[in-house]
């Protein structure tokens, strides 16, 4: 039931790509770059005009879209969000004095005025481009010199992202202007002829530091800004300090910048330990973080087990989110959803707290109501909406066979978004009575009642699913309860849960 939003699910051995992470579906899904995009393979249309042999019908809780996807703004194009290193809005180059021929020492060493124009040469490019919608690119260059004072961030207009090859390693001259935006150092690009590939080497080693000297604050933070570096045998302390970092010893964030279009998104939970982590350090919202260039800058050395726990511990806040679990004896209250990506369980003993949503994804489980289960994988807030996602079928075992509990008899008021038990039985099987329509949304194959809670398609081929009229009444409604869209919404399981 906890609030803040998670990072990467699932746990495997060593570093998985890509993520199991999808769940029940967001607003919107964007990028760090603030461009709204899907987050892997898994993405999917929900808006209800696809077929009705490929998933739901309708824009409602689960599909298959990835939280990963949806992390912090990091790069959208304007002035407006620090996140991204580009530079001045101006669209006419350069302004600023020509002072010819400088290092990036002098530049990070504060002995070059900002909005000068200059030329450092002979740097390493240490990073590939991270390119946004817009065309606009970033990467970071080096002096071969190596250490404090040699790194920084480069701006490319969408004209030299898209005509020079950027690629680590490669020796270049650069011309362009120095600026701080934001508060990071960078070299703005304007044209592809002021970036000369003058040679061609491998990128230099990064720069082995403590964590904590370069994290926020750190004695050696601006020292490093810019240049690539390493830190060793971290243990992540904050697995989902927001949408696109994860904290590790030391209050260093580490940040998505160059893994999230990649879809190279890292296992990131609660107490994991990584033999080494290197990329560019960045200063974005007002923080120092690591930026990974890839996957291969991130080793793993161990994921905890999963310890257990009940949904009640679980949903009463007693886990930390992206933690390893493991219920046991959970009854399965709901078939698959018609996308065949998850299902609900609840303990035995029923009531507030009782229940929780299992995300499978594209693994194959086999369950149905009554059956009793053991389910390991990773506790997750994926919008606002408590769940346990599974990276194996193997993680689901059925030990057992009974009857699905009887669903819990609430007033539609004190569960809608909101309500005074809408959190208390978020996951748990429940049945609203006598009920009134009062809004109805094909586009999304929903329902509103007076009350303010929603009905919707979950478990409903597109063809079978049959919208009321405004006005229209129900004795009885039943289904597990989600929270999706900032809204509590019901899903009736079958015909037979939606009494006229």
């Amino acid at each position: 039931m906890l609030r803040p939003r998670a990072l990467i699910p699932s746990v495997t051995v060593g570093l998985v790509l890509g993520a199991v992470a999808c769940n029940l579906t967001p607003d919107a899904t964007t990028d760090s770059d603030g461009d709204e995009t899907a987050a892997n393979t898994d993405a999917t249309d929900t808006t209800g005009d696809e077929p009705t042999t490929s998933g739901p019908t309708t824009d409602n809780p689960p599909t298959t879209t990835n939280p990963a996807t949806t992390d912090e703004p990091e790069t959208s194009t304007e002035t407006t969000n620090p996140e991204t290193t580009e530079g001045p809005t101006t669209e006419t180059g350069t302004t600023g004095p020509d002072l010819g021929e400088v290092t990036i020492y002098d530049i990070q060493g504060g002995e070059v005025p900002e909005n000068s124009v200059v030329t450092v040469k002979g740097v390493v490019i240490t990073s590939p481009a991270r390119v946004n919608n817009d065309g606009e690119g970033t990467m970071f260059v080096q002096d071969p010199m190596g250490g404090e004072l040699s790194g920084i961030a480069v701006f490319l207009a969408p004209e030299v992202a898209m005509g020079f090859g950027v690629k680590p390693g490669l020796v270049v001259d650069i011309t362009g202007e120095y600026t701080e935006f934001f508060g990071e150092s960078q070299l703005k690009i304007t044209s592809v002829d002021d970036l000369v590939q003058v040679g061609e080497g491998e990128p230099p080693a990064p720069a082995v530091v403590p964590a904590a000297d370069v994290a926020t604050g750190g004695a050696k933070a601006e020292a490093y800004e810019g240049v690539l570096v390493q830190v060793e045998n971290v243990t992540v302390t904050n697995p989902a300090v927001d949408m696109s970092d994860f904290e590790v010893d030391g209050a260093l964030r580490i940040n998505d910048f160059f893994l999230f279009p990649q879809m190279e998104e890292p296992v990131v939970v609660n107490g994991q330990v990584f033999t080494s982590i290197a990329g560019p350090l960045r200063f974005s919202f007002d923080d120092h973080k690591i930026a990974p260039r890839a996957a291969a800058d991130l080793v793993v050395d161990a994921i905890p087990p999963a310890e257990e726990y009940t949904i009640y511990e679980i949903q009463e806040g007693m886990v930390a989110v992206q933690t390893p679990v493991l219920v046991k004896g959970a009854i399965v209250t709901s078939p698959l959803t018609f996308k065949k990506d998850g299902f609900f369980i609840q303990d035995a003993m029923g009531g507030e707290y009782s229940g929780i949503y299992v995300f499978i994804g594209a693994n194959a489980v086999d369950v149905k109501p009554g059956d009793i289960v053991d389910v390991e994988g990773i506790y997750d807030e994926y919008y606002d909406n408590s769940q346990i996602e599974v990276s194996d079928a193997m993680k689901v075992t059925v030990t057992g066979m009974g009857a699905a509990p009887a669903p819990e008899i609430v007033d539609a008021a004190d569960v809608t978004a909101g309500g005074p038990l809408q959190e208390q039985y978020e996951g748990v099987l429940v049945t609203v009575e006598n009920v009134t329509v009062a809004a109805v949304n094909a586009m999304f194959g929903e329902y509103e009642l007076t009350d303010g809670l929603f009905v919707d398609d979950l478990f409903f081929a597109k063809a079978d699913w049959v919208l009321p009229m405004v006005a229209d009444t129900f004795t009885s409604l039943t289904g597990p309860l989600a929270f999706n869209f900032e809204e509590a919404k019901l899903s009736p399981r079958s015909t037979a849960d939606i009494v006229e």
